[in-house]
């Protein structure tokens, strides 16, 4: 039986869905095929799986280009559309027939990558019964009568290049997709070094991996080799090695960290988590990415905890870190500057916001590496992190280098 229009209607607002996809609740049309897809015909005790899109008038163009089209009557749209090869289509909140892929979008990660080419909004019912929203905030999860939210990567993707400016845009993008749909919508556990430039021959000796993938080519980004990198992850202790292009240059890794790492950095709930921050203390020229097994994933760069990826319940909002105001994209501050942490010698990049006096707070501030207090100052937000120095970019000689002390 499908949902009361009225009350799914009321239920998207109270979880923020539809403000970040209007679309659903502005065509009766789309609102009912939502409410369809979110109870699953059942043919002998088979839940159907069932998927459709919504594009607006100004978004056509990619659907015109990418696909091909069955017109045919929407009670045959819902028996053919699967959610994987073919969808049904609403333009403009009215029914369009059904769009045929290019490609089949399997998985999590694919359909997330056919979301953004399409420009559109995606919805997907699996054969286990969950549905799942596609759009350009991030992925709404509904099962057991509740919604969850799976966040866009690119607010983690502007969180790691301020600290890492130098971090090549397209390939961190893929590297986060990887690991947080891929990787984690598996429950895969994993960590990878991201070596942004050319490690020094101690660094080598403290990732060398066990497994040398000098003659196999791998690649996050590339939708055929990252498979082999996945099998291996899965079945693999220890850390991957990527070069600057993200090509995976080994596995196996026991990252090595230093007795000053450890006396500066408290140990983390997991040891994967402890040994990634530490290590990413002593390599700075690296970007870590941690994946847990039950889904989050964390990056560290320069012994900071940077951002991390989880899957949320969709009315939840996040919880400000202790001491310093969480800073959100909207936010303009009005000064910065640069300190030294007396401590853990990193250098600190600080930013200060005075909107209005009402707002303006007494906080304190402490170093995101080591948690020493730096001072305090009365301002309306506070942000601190660690901005990355390379001393060079790694080419494809640094590839073969490490490569050869790994073997």
């Amino acid at each position: 039986m499908s949902f009361p229009l009225a009350f799914l209607a009321d239920e998207l607002k109270q979880n923020g869905i539809a403000a970040d996809a209007p679309e659903l609740l502005q065509h009766p049309a789309v609102l009912t095929e939502l409410s369809y897809a979110l109870s699953p015909t059942i043919h002998e005790g088979k839940l159907q799986p069932y998927g459709f899109l919504v594009v607006e008038k100004t978004h056509r163009s990619a659907i015109k280009s990418t696909c091909d089209k069955l017109f045919i009557q929407l009670p045959e749209a819902r028996r053919v559309a699967d959610g994987c090869h073919s969808f049904s289509m609403f333009k403009d909140g009215q029914f369009q027939g059904v769009f045929v892929a290019q490609y089949a979008a399997y998985t999590e990660l694919q359909l997330v990558q056919l979301q953004q080419e399409l420009n559109a909004i995606l919805c997907v019912t699996g054969a286990d019964g969950v549905t799942k929203l596609f759009c350009d905030a991030g992925i709404f999860i509904h099962q057991y009568r509740s919604w969850q939210k799976k966040p866009s990567v690119t607010s983690a993707l502007h969180s790691i290049q301020r600290c890492a400016p130098q971090a090549d845009s397209a390939t961190l993008r893929d590297l986060l997709e990887f690991c947080f749909h891929d990787l984690s919508s598996r429950k895969i556990g994993a960590t990878l070094v991201w070596c942004l430039a050319s490690p020094s021959t101690t660094e080598l000796e403290n990732m060398a991996p066990n497994f040398v993938l000098q003659q196999i080519e791998t690649r996050v980004g590339s939708d055929r080799s990252v498979a082999i990198l996945r099998h291996l992850l899965t079945y693999t202790d220890g850390a991957a090695i990527l070069d600057a292009q993200a090509r995976a240059i080994g596995v196996g890794a026991q990252l090595k960290y230093s007795e000053a790492s450890k006396r500066l950095i408290e140990a983390q709930a997991g040891t994967r988590h402890t040994s990634a921050q530490r290590f990413s203390y002593d390599f700075a020229q690296g970007i870590i990415f941690v994946v847990s097994s039950d889904g989050p994933v964390t990056i560290f760069s320069d012994g900071m905890s940077v951002t991390d990826l989880e899957v949320r319940l969709a009315d939840e909002r996040a919880i400000a870190n202790p001491g310093v105001a969480a800073a959100t994209d909207a936010t303009i501050f009005d000064c910065s500057n640069e300190v030294t942490c007396p401590r853990c010698h990193k250098q600190l990049k600080v930013e200060e916001a005075d909107s209005n006096d009402l707002t303006k707070q007494e906080k304190s501030l402490h170093c995101p590496v080591c948690g020493n207090f730096l001072y305090s100052v009365r301002c309306s937000n506070l942000d601190v992190y660690v901005v990355k120095t390379l001393p060079g970019v790694m080419d494809h000689q640094d590839h073969d280098v490490i490569a050869a002390n790994g073997s």
